[in-house]
């Protein structure tokens, strides 16, 4: 398992490029893992992402733990098919 220490490169840049962005809204890590946000909700659910931080009404999840919880993900070594039902299941909707 990776540990937090182990990610070296840091979390994304925010436009001023010296402020790190060190959590995203759940529209962002939509937008971040290329899914929906309601599929960001499932993820969750599933356990495939961790729950979000709350400081009062506000949802934040920290950009490593999202890092750390994909590097979980299982890899896929099978190239998808047009015979797969749902090959993409967690496509973004456009």
């Amino acid at each position: 398992m990776i540990k937090t220490e182990q990610i070296r490169s840091g979390p994304p840049f925010s436009p001023i490029a010296s402020v790190p962005r060190l959590g995203l809204n759940r529209v962002e890590v939509a937008a971040a893992i290329g899914v929906s946000v309601g599929t960001v909700d499932l993820m969750v659910t599933e356990g495939f992402l961790p729950p979000p931080r709350r400081w009062h009404s506000r949802k934040v999840w920290l950009v490593q733990e999202i890092a750390i919880a994909m590097m979980d993900w299982p890899e896929d070594s099978n190239p998808l098919t047009k015979k797969d039902s749902n090959a993409d299941e967690w496509r973004a909707s456009v």
